[in-house]
């Protein structure tokens, strides 16, 4: 059986594991570290990818790096954090307002249009 942590144990589970190791440079690697942490806390306790990088971007005390890579599929949302995705503008020399590029209001990320997260590099910002 296994148990879903709450946000707060998660959080007190990235500070943790990355005052170890520092930093890490794949999504991966921080959830290892996340979950090694949890299991110290309580051994049933287990995460999953989506929810390590939803909850260290809403940490507010992580900088995360994106490396980008060029995709054809439309964003919505945010690929980072899941927020909302504002559209960033500009005139053409025609004067029409052109999309751009899209920025995130909650955790910082930016990106042209056609493009999407290919890796995740993860620091303490504190």
């Amino acid at each position: 059986m296994y148990k879903v942590p709450k946000e707060e144990e998660v959080r007190k589970a990235i500070y943790r594991s990355l005052k170890k190791h520092g930093s890490f440079s794949s999504l991966y690697q921080l959830r290892e570290g996340v979950l090694q942490e949890l299991r110290k806390m309580d051994d049933e306790y287990t995460i999953s990818i989506p929810r390590t990088r939803t909850v260290t971007a809403r940490s507010g005390f992580v900088k995360i790096t994106v490396k980008k890579r060029h995709e054809r599929k439309k964003m919505d949302k945010c690929p980072v954090c899941g927020k909302e995705l504002k559209k960033i503008k500009n005139l053409s020399l025609l004067g029409e307002e052109v999309v751009v590029g899209y920025a995130c209001t909650l955790c910082g990320y930016r990106g042209k249009i056609n493009e999407g997260p290919l890796r995740y590099i993860f620091h303490l910002s504190r």
